[in-house]
């Protein structure tokens, strides 16, 4: 199945989502939901099939009547993520619920506060699936729900009043022909702020690099993961040029900068301009596409960024103004020695 089997909608469908404690709003409609009352059918087919067709006054009205919110507030588990709309009933499952104790999946990394968990989604389907609807809500171009057996999902969990709880994810598909390391990210909007898709996002290069692959996500980026992603690759370009492996170059490669980050060259590129690290006055060189300015062999600040086409001089002064906008600490996001790859 592909997006278009799942209907489209241009109105939040589901109001508000408790999970656990937790409560907040939808950001976007989900098409993908099973009602109670048609089990057999996804939401909004079950409703659509109600729709009268008498005449078309009536079916506008109809149509104006199914465009109100579907559900109120839908409850989901904050172990499982089963859902539904009855309190009751998901303050019952959820006291009992088995993902409580029993984790799925095996962990791939901890550092006594955060452990992050790969889960096959062809052993644990119904997990990954009702985590994906619940993805749904909060990204716009999140598309598969159910056909989910030819990925891996990596769980970042935090105890959370006294038990293990799911707080966010990336999928990554197995079989990628561009070598992809991640197709989606999602932290659940009530455990934001804590940087935990910064740590999902280093770990799936830790992992990519372990296999020894050069990559990167699968386009496109929703813009807050855009945010996100150029955010890290900054913060982690900084630390190779000024503290790093990178350190003691005065020219550079686009491909040496990739073999040391593990970043594709593409996603160098753009977050060296996010920064706004490049030297953009002086005199064009008529053997580059770029104006640079004059390279001075004994300015410690200037860098010189080489490849087939073209010449580029990047500004560290810029790149420690950016260490020291962000707070960007010299270190590793995640832990090395508490990675368990294989």
């Amino acid at each position: 199945m592909t997006s278009s089997d799942y209907g489209s909608l241009d109105y939040r469908n589901v109001r508000r989502i408790k999970l656990g404690r937790f409560e907040f709003d939808t950001w976007f409609s989900n098409s993908a939901l099973f009602l109670p009352t048609e089990p057999e059918l996804l939401a909004y087919k079950a409703i659509e099939s109600g729709i009268k067709l008498s005449s078309s006054h009536r079916k506008r009205l109809d149509y104006d009547e199914l465009k109100k919110t579907w559900i109120d507030t839908l409850h989901f588990c904050p172990y499982c993520f089963k859902y539904t709309e009855d309190s009751l009933q998901m303050a019952k499952h959820t006291a009992g619920c088995r993902l409580k104790s029993h984790l799925p999946g095996k962990v791939m990394y901890f550092d006594g506060d955060s452990t992050i968990r790969k889960i096959k989604a062809s052993r644990h389907k119904l997990f990954c699936q009702c985590m994906c609807l619940l993805a749904k809500f909060f990204l716009d171009n999140k598309s598969i729900f159910f056909n989910i057996d030819y990925f891996d999902f990596y769980v970042i969990y935090k105890v959370l009043d006294g038990v293990s709880a799911p707080m966010g994810f990336y999928s990554r598909e197995l079989l990628s022909w561009e070598n992809n390391n991640l197709s989606c990210i999602m932290v659940i909007p009530c455990y934001q702020k804590q940087h935990l898709g910064t740590k999902l996002i280093d770990f799936s290069y830790c992992l990519s690099r372990y296999q020894q692959m050069i990559s990167g996500p699968e386009r496109p980026l929703s813009q807050l993961g855009r945010i996100t992603y150029l955010r890290y690759w900054s913060s982690r370009l900084c630390i190779e040029f000024l503290y790093g492996s990178l350190t003691r170059f005065k020219v550079v490669t686009l491909k040496l900068i990739s073999a040391k980050t593990g970043f594709r060259e593409e996603d160098i590129l753009m977050a060296l301009d996010f920064m706004k690290s490049f030297l953009e006055t002086g005199v064009k060189d008529p053997y580059t596409i770029h104006p640079t300015t004059h390279y001075d062999d004994d300015d410690d600040d200037e860098l010189v960024l080489l490849d087939e086409q073209y010449r580029l001089y990047i500004d560290k002064s810029r790149l420690k103004q950016w260490v020291i906008d962000h707070q960007i600490k010299d270190g590793q996001v995640l832990k090395r020695d508490r990675l368990i790859l294989y």
